[in-house]
């Protein structure tokens, strides 16, 4: 088992497990170990990974092209011209069995090549019927997040599940979260600790909301129109980035919604205790009023 990911792991593992095609999204910026954990979770199992390149469509078919059938030791196929082709391909010798496929950085494909997602959806609904576990990964979070999640989102639709991955936490990271939490609870009687898990909705626009919150850890985005079909990603926040102010302060309902890209932990801040937190936290008060000018 991979060190420190153990938790990480055991979401693809119970999917792995379960009858069925299954697509899980795995994203998170670069660096952060995707490929890594992905490789423990394919050892042992029938895989094929592909990683896709910063290049044209085309050099990455012909790349993915050779890999399946060095794959498969098919010497007899002729390369493949259409994407289409390929996934067909795949389909019909791993219908019925268990076969982990990874497109690893297949936004670089998408970003360049406007047919390929509606290829691709086409190539998933051909695989309900299969015993195919595929795996889309994405070091691109805001073309993911814009173009493949949301409740107004087709592709969304079609995912099994996802997973936003976060740089490792080490033990004395984790010690100073916690030392963190403690200093707020015990200078900030009234302020509370918040667990939020990824997808959880933080703040709702159009509601008028009575505490400011200050992210301790994890991610969380930022939209307007949330759920509908014209949502529209405003932005990202994360660790000591604060929001809710502009609601606490006027009084008016909030402009966006916030949801949780990740496990989060966030100090929620009251009326009552807003001038005490600004007197522990004094330089959060440039933040705020530059943030209030922006909304204003």
């Amino acid at each position: 088992m991979l060190a420190g990911r153990e938790k990480e792991l055991a979401v693809p593992e119970k999917l792995y497990n379960q009858y069925g095609f299954v697509l899980y999204l795995l994203f998170g910026n670069y660096g952060v170990g995707k490929t890594t954990m992905l490789e423990e979770f394919c050892r042992n199992k029938k895989h094929i990974i592909f990683t896709a390149r910063p290049e044209s469509s085309r050099t990455n078919l012909e790349a993915f092209s050779r890999q399946i059938l060095s794959y498969h030791n098919d010497k007899e196929h002729a390369p493949f011209l259409f994407w289409e082709n390929i996934f067909k391909y795949i389909l019909d010798n791993h219908r019925n069995e268990r076969c982990v496929l990874v497109i690893d950085e297949f936004t670089e494909i998408a970003e360049r090549d406007v047919a390929f997602m509606t290829v691709l959806q086409n190539a998933i609904d051909l695989m309900n019927n299969s015993q195919i576990f595929l795996i889309l990964v994405s070091s691109d979070v805001k073309f993911t997040l814009k173009n493949l999640i949301g409740l107004s989102n087709s592709f969304s639709r079609k995912i099994t599940a996802k997973m936003y991955l976060e740089k490792y936490v080490t033990y004395e990271a984790e010690r100073k979260v916690e030392a963190e939490v403690e200093k707020q609870k015990q200078k900030l009687k009234n302020a509370k600790v918040l667990k939020f898990s990824a997808d959880d909705v933080l703040l709702r626009e159009g509601e008028v909301n009575n505490s400011m919150y200050k992210i301790i850890s994890g991610s969380a985005m930022c939209y307007l129109y949330y759920g509908t079909e014209k949502e529209y990603l405003l932005g990202s926040l994360k660790s000591n980035n604060i929001f809710g102010e502009y609601s606490l302060l006027t009084n008016k309902p909030g402009i966006f919604t916030v949801v949780a890209l990740s496990d989060m932990l966030v100090l929620r801040v009251g009326r009552d205790e807003f001038q005490n937190f600004l007197e522990m936290n004094a330089s959060y008060a440039v933040e705020i009023m530059k943030n209030m000018a922006k909304m204003m």
